[in-house]
Formats: C-alpha cells, structure tokens, sequence
C-alpha cells in the first residue's frame, strides 16, 4: 500500500491556521514559561473547500488529487475546538488510485496551556492511521504529552513548543505588528513525530481587490470582508539540519481566523485549497 501524502496542518491555519517561543527560550537561557502569543479574538466559523491538483513536475508519481475539506472552528468558553474531515482522491501515473479519509478533532484552551487531539485517518475503507492523547505545557514551559493510540507512552517536548491555535494567534499578532519573519516549534499531533518546526513568512497585507476570487454567493460574507496576509510556511522535522522542508504552505489568512486560499507544495506536486462555502458559527453560552 502506498504511503499517502496528508494536508495534517491546515489548524495552523490551527491551520489554518492549522503551529513557539522554543529557539528564543532556549537562547535566553531562561527558567521562566514564555508566554508566546495573547488571547486572540479569532471567529467561530465553519468552512468548506475544494481541494484539487495545483501542479504536478515531471516524473512526480502523483497525476490527480481532488476532494473536499470541512472545517469547523469553535468557541468552547475558555478553549477552541477545531473539528476537520478532509476526504481526498488520489491518482498516480502508473494507473492506480487511492482514497484517503482523515478526522481530525482538538481542544485547546485560550491559556495555551492544555491540549486534547484525537485524529483517525483511513486509505481504501481501512483505517491507517490514529492518534490521541492529551497535553500539558508544564511550570518549566516545556510540554507533556500522554498518547493512548497508537500506544500508551508519554514524551516531553522543548520548552517554548506551542499548540496549533496558539500558533495561529502568534502569526496573526506578528503580522499585526510588522514581524514579517519568525520560526518555532509546534506540536498539533498529527503524525508520528507529533510537532514540527516552522518557519513562517508574512507578506504585505492584500487590498481587497487583490484577494483570490471566490464564489459569488459567499463573497460577501462579512467573514471575508476584511483583507488577507499572504503567508508562507515550512515545515520541517522537529531538530532536523536539513535545510530542505518536508513540505510548504501558502495561505491567504484573514484577522479572524478564516483561510481564504490555501496552497501546500510536497516538492513533486501541489495541492490546492480554494474555498466553497463559508459561515458564522454560533458561540456557546458561557458563564
């Protein structure tokens, strides 16, 4: 069975936003938790995107991708749950197909400080892939996670490691403030190694007429009234000193959370996220 390529980190965005204070931690040489990033007002939505081949290089085993991507960011009164069913077609030069299926479901408090994920992804029908667990940023700032699938085993991460959400509210305040250039690490989970490092460039803010187009029964949602940051994001093997990314992201980010456009390039091809549908989601009622 062949090893299918994932779209794991849209939650920068957690990715959407789909995620830090590591390398500066680390530097000062300092005891103390940083804080990486305030509490940001992001907007609970729910949204919906096609995704489908943006390019594919001479000799790239990867002829077609098509499918959709849901994604359902929610307010929980003191976290953020981020629910994400991403169903992807796969064709290769060779002939053959596969279908990939992932579910994705985390809860993050608005502190940062805690972590609850729970991921199942299956190819052809048959589950592949399952991750859950729970994490904690300990007094010391670095980061505990206890896993129950794949296995019961429980690992630390530097300190300064930042969850998905957090990581996104990071990115959205540098962008605010003029930091067109920052890296950290991120745990969200995902896969076997559970983080990456990322390095993230902010572009020039768009002016409304330069955003991608979308559909115009959605484009005047007031979720897309405001202009994007354009923003790039590599992504690499937690401590690697390759200077070669697993794999990049694009993605036209609004101030409220909302992805707008997504790209993410593996090197032989790419995968385009264009966006279909989009809407308010209703705040719970909190005390």
């Amino acid at each position: 069975m062949r090893r299918l390529p994932f779209i794991s980190r849209l939650s920068l965005t957690g990715a959407v936003f789909l995620c830090l204070m590591g390398s500066a931690y680390a530097a000062a040489g300092t005891t103390t938790p940083v804080s990486a990033a305030k509490p940001y007002a992001f907007t609970p939505h729910k949204a919906v995107y096609k995704m489908k081949m943006g390019s594919s290089k001479n000799g790239s085993s990867v002829s077609d991708v098509s499918g959709t991507m849901t994604f359902e960011w929610r307010d929980a009164c003191d976290a953020w749950t981020i629910k994400q069913r991403m169903s992807l077609h796969f064709g290769y030069s060779d002939g053959d197909v596969q279908d990939l299926v992932s579910n994705e479901l985390t809860w993050e408090s608005k502190d940062g400080k805690n972590y609850n994920f729970n991921i199942h992804r299956s190819t052809g029908g048959a589950e592949s892939e399952a991750y859950r667990g729970k994490a904690i940023q300990n007094d010391d700032g670095t980061v505990s996670v206890t896993y129950s699938l794949p296995e019961r085993k429980t690992v630390t991460f530097p300190a300064g490691t930042l969850f998905p959400t957090a990581h996104t509210a990071l990115i959205l305040q540098n962008a605010e403030g003029g930091e067109k250039f920052f890296s950290r690490q991120v745990f969200d989970g995902a896969d076997e190694e559970g983080s990456s490092d990322i390095s993230v460039f902010v572009l020039p803010r768009k002016t409304k007429d330069k955003e991608p187009a979308v559909k115009k029964k959605i484009g005047k949602s007031p979720l897309l009234a405001q202009a994007s940051w354009p923003t790039h994001l590599a992504f690499f093997k937690a401590g690697t000193e390759t200077g070669e990314p697993d794999y990049e992201m694009d993605i036209n980010l609004l101030p409220n959370g909302v992805a707008r456009y997504m790209k993410v390039d593996y090197g032989d091809f790419s995968v385009v996220g264009t966006l279909e549908d989009i809407q308010t989601l209703r705040p719970q009622n909190c005390p």
